[in-house]
């Protein structure tokens, strides 16, 4: 039927009295509209069904259907079929039926909007009650229920709550964003379309769609929601990202930041990690790639080498990248517990795959260290530990000694220290010393040389219990800190026990500055201070805490000689201490009159004793010089002195002074003017004439000498910052790497040096 025949229908139907209601259906709203223009007229009244509806609800129908049967007028009721399709079919057509089945005193026409298909009634009586416009029909509108957290564009239609859906029946729409509390379950048998838009991880995905490539599960509800308000005049991720973190391809430079971020923060990170990934960073990536949760983040990041082997040309370059996110991050003492339990599957491999930057970790590299050390070489295990734990690699460097003995057992006796064994060959070594006791030759007592230091500026650093092993150690820090150091090496008294070694507290007592007594040292090896007793725990976790303590003090000396508080720094030990004499575990056989003191490295001495194997005379005491301990003495907590083995009476007494700036040096052949100092210097040899060099040091400094192949030679000053060295042992045309040491202080490392027959072609094949 047109749209004129119809109007004529209802004109003729409202000419009449005594008539039940008139549906008339429209399929497109401009239809509508003109029905509504041409009755909007004279007493008829039109009332829309959003009328009887409360807040967020549906018409209450009953409502409706009293005031239908009370009228007594011309009444067009509109907008209401919109509200009877949300509950389906069958519900449209009873409602439909009853206001056909009523009764009024006046008028009443129904518009329904596009309901041609449901108005077909077995009642015959409705046949001619029905008219139908058949002019073209609109798209139907389809509906998405969302929340007012919705993100919408200027041209979306947003209908505020179901209870305003007439206004799908006043334009022409094809969706509509209903905010609303209701859900799609919530009309199951709809005859409209509609899409749930409540959660803000769906509203995202209609915003951008690159939310979809990231599961749902991902975050909850409330962190979706507060993605979604970073959505604010924004279109994509991209420019949300771009705005918190600067740029979505740099998100690598955002990391070291993460620790100041709350909870919404860290997660809204961790999510832009798993849509834009990190590709400048390859630990952070696979980070993000792996991890499920963002709680999981900081798990991945500790696991995400484990799949590289060492040998990767990639791997250590990865292990640094990590290393310094992990840093960043924090290192939580639950993820580094877990990973150290994770990596023990890797064997003697595991060692690789830590790092010195927990307590944890440092811990787990003694434990490796326990159970695989010895299959490590000992020139290995100190290039691995440069990687992995570099303060350690420094303990283990060597320090040149004068006496070949000292460098082949304290090269050797911090080696099993760290490996928590005796080697066969070193107690052999040791009970050899135990009854040569060469010390006493070769060694200067400590008081001979206190006498001598000029005192005028300088501070005392008494360094309880503070042996010679850990000289390499030193002279590493001291190379990181400008720090200049000439180190004297000495024998304290027997027993070596501190009441026994206090003379330079007394040499020192008129110093214009207060001794500073370093008693943690000693503290750690006596009582096992910081629960690293070894009848607790056999592994020498304490020595990480040594090395940090003496690193402590050397910082602080820096810090006063810097500033100029003071001019000298002095560290005097009182004795050092044996972890050998402890792991070693035995009780001597002698029984003496009195008991062990000093976990039973000395005893008193008696008329009625002789003097035991193995001891030696210290005054009142028989002081033990190999690994046994006096019957009745207690064990030891961690380390142990009052013996005479080297470790316990070989001393250093180290004078510090504060050179800052680098200093300059070049080697230089003795026999040429003048040469181009950016080539590699050379130098001829022949039968007849040996290896010679003159090098230039930009500041002058005490005792220069140079070390070639692991060899030592030292100079003598010829002029002003000019040092000449003599080389017998350099023969072999090629080029050669210098170190040059000042009071064993490392001047400058790996200086090349180029030498060659004299009279042969410098340019001659197979010449350097």
């Amino acid at each position: 039927m047109s749209i004129d025949n119809a109007i004529k229908k209802i004109n003729s139907h409202l000419s009449k009295g005594n008539v039940q209601p008139l549906i008339v259906d429209v399929q497109n709203i401009e239809d509508l509209q003109a029905i509504k223009t041409h009755y909007n007229v004279g007493s008829s009244i039109f009332i829309s069904a959003n009328k009887y509806c409360s807040k967020d609800e549906l018409p209450q129908m009953d409502v409706l259907f009293n005031e239908l049967s009370e009228n007594t007028g011309t009444l067009f009721v509109t907008e209401l079929s919109i509200y009877l399709k949300l509950k389906g079919e069958q519900y449209l057509k009873d409602n439909l039926k009853s206001v056909l089945s009523m009764c009024p005193t006046g008028h009443i026409i129904l518009l329904t909007y596009q309901c041609k298909k449901y108005l077909s009634f077995n009642d015959p009586r409705f046949k001619n009650r029905i008219v139908v416009i058949d002019d073209s029909k609109d798209t139907k509108p389809s509906l998405i229920f969302t929340t007012d957290k919705f993100v919408f564009k200027k041209e979306d239609k947003i209908i505020y709550g179901i209870d305003h859906l007439a206004d799908l029946e006043k334009e022409t729409v094809e969706t509509a964003y209903v905010i609303t509390s209701k859900k799609r379950d919530y009309f199951p048998s709809s005859l409209i379309a509609i899409t749930n838009l409540n959660k803000a991880y769906d509203i995202l995905c209609t915003i951008d769609k690159t939310t979809s490539n990231i599961n749902e599960t991902l975050g909850t509800e409330n962190q979706w929601a507060y993605a979604l308000q970073q959505f604010a005049n924004k279109n994509s991720w991209a420019d949300v990202v771009n705005s918190l973190y600067g740029n979505y391809n740099t998100l690598d430079l955002v990391i070291q930041n993460y620790p100041t971020f709350d909870s919404d923060q860290q997660w809204l990170y961790f999510t832009a990690l798993k849509i834009f990934g990190a590709p400048n960073n390859w630990c952070l990536n696979k980070a993000a790639i792996s991890a499920e949760q963002k709680n999981d983040l900081i798990r991945q990041l500790y696991r995400s080498i484990l799949n590289l082997e060492p040998k990767n040309k990639r791997f250590m370059r990865y292990y640094k990248q990590r290393k310094q996110l992990l840093n960043w991050l924090g290192n939580p003492l639950d993820e580094v517990v877990d990973y150290c339990k994770v990596i023990l599957s890797k064997g003697k491999n595991a060692i690789y795959y830590l790092t010195d930057s927990t307590t944890k970790e440092k811990e787990q590299i003694f434990f490796i260290l326990d159970k695989y050390g010895y299959e490590f070489a000992k020139e290995d295990l100190i290039t691995i530990l440069q990687l992995i734990y570099s303060d350690l690699a420094a303990y283990l460097s060597a320090y040149h000694f004068k006496h070949d003995i000292f460098n082949q057992y304290f090269e050797l006796y911090k080696y099993q220290k760290i490996i928590n064994r005796i080697l066969p060959e070193f107690e052999t070594f040791v009970m050899d010393q135990a009854e040569k006791r060469e010390y006493n030759l070769l060694l200067p007592p400590r008081s001979s040389l206190i006498e001598k230091i000029n005192k005028v500026g300088a501070q005392l650093y008494f360094m309880d219990a503070m042996g010679v092993e850990y000289l390499g150690f030193i002279m590493t820090v001291c190379k990181e800190l400008n720090l200049m150091a000439k180190i004297s090496i000495c024998r304290s008294e027997l027993p070596s026990i501190t009441s026994k070694n206090k003379e330079f507290l007394e040499i020192f007592a008129d110093s214009e500055y207060p001794v500073i007594s370093v008693k943690d040292i000693d503290e750690i090896k006596h009582h096992g201070k910081d629960n690293y007793d070894y009848q607790q725990t056999k592994l020498p976790f304490h020595l990480s805490k040594e090395l940090d303590i003496i690193r402590e003090v050397l910082t602080k000396i820096k810090e006063k000689l810097a500033s100029g508080s003071i001019k000298k720094a002095i560290m005097i030990s009182d004795h050092g201490a044996s972890r050998l004499a402890v792991i070693h575990e035995t009780e001597g056989i002698w029984e003496m009159k009195e008991k062990g003191k000093h976990s039973g490295r000395c005893c008193l001495k008696s008329e009625v004793d002789e003097q035991p194997c193995y001891a030696t005379d210290a005054g009142d005491f028989w002081a033990l010089a190999n690994y046994d301990r006096f019957k009745g003495g207690r064990k030891a907590s961690v380390e142990v002195h009052g013996g005479a083995t080297l470790e316990e009476v070989t001393v250093p007494i180290i004078e510090l002074s504060y050179h800052p700036g680098e200093i300059e040096v070049l080697i230089m052949p003795v026999d040429v003017s003048t040469y181009d100092l950016n080539d590699v210097p050379e130098i001829t040899v022949s039968f007849r004439k040996k290896a010679v060099i003159k090098i230039y040091i930009s500041e002058m400094l005490p005792n220069i000498n140079i070390q070639i192949d692991g060899k030592y030679y030292d100079s003598k000053p010829i002029d002003s910052n000019y040092y000449m060295v003599d080389m017998p042992d350099i023969k072999r045309p090629r080029i050669y790497y210098v170190d040059v040491y000042s009071d064993d202080n490392a001047i400058k490392m790996k200086l090349p040096l180029k030498v060659r027959n004299e009279g042969m072609d410098s340019n001659n094949k197979g010449i350097l």
